[in-house]
């Protein structure tokens, strides 16, 4: 990390002596050059300013989850999840929530990121039948409301 580090820090500097006014080819691409080591820069400052957070959080009325591409947490209210389940063969969870005009939406969470999964499944299970949804008999930590009809797995 520190040599990619190091190697976009002297393209900046290449870029910036070598930049060229009156537009020429060269100068053109280490323009574009410059560009892609200025979206490097970026994502490296959004990885460290959401380094050390959770990605999930299980609170008292909705799940919270950050994307990759967000620097903060979004939240899904416990009344909107339909099913929520393990993926077999992945170490995701699979939640299916209602989004606007009662169509559903699949989110996945990536379990690798969860430090203490079953104190995480416990804290989710509790919420989640709190919320209305039931255990699915034979499959651990699984649940869906009675009225759901799809299947946990597609």
């Amino acid at each position: 990390m520190v040599w990619g580090i190091g190697v976009v820090a002297a393209l900046g500097l290449l870029v910036w002596w070598l930049r060229s006014p009156g537009g020429a080819p060269l100068g053109r691409a280490f323009g574009a050059l410059f560009g892609y080591s200025f979206l490097f820069w970026i994502t490296l400052a959004k990885i460290w300013w959401t380094a050390g957070r959770p990605a999930v959080v299980v609170a008292e009325t909705a799940l919270g989850y950050q994307p990759l591409h967000t620097f903060s947490l979004r939240w899904m209210p416990f009344d909107r999840v339909l099913a929520c389940g393990r993926r077999a063969g992945t170490s995701s969870l699979r939640v299916v929530h209602r989004v606007g005009n009662n169509r559903a939406r699949e989110l996945f969470v990536n379990l690798g990121v969860i430090e203490g999964r079953s104190r995480f499944f416990e804290a989710l299970g509790e919420r989640l039948t709190a919320g209305g949804l039931e255990p699915v008999a034979g499959e651990p930590y699984a649940w869906r409301r009675a009225e759901w009809e799809e299947p946990l797995e597609p």
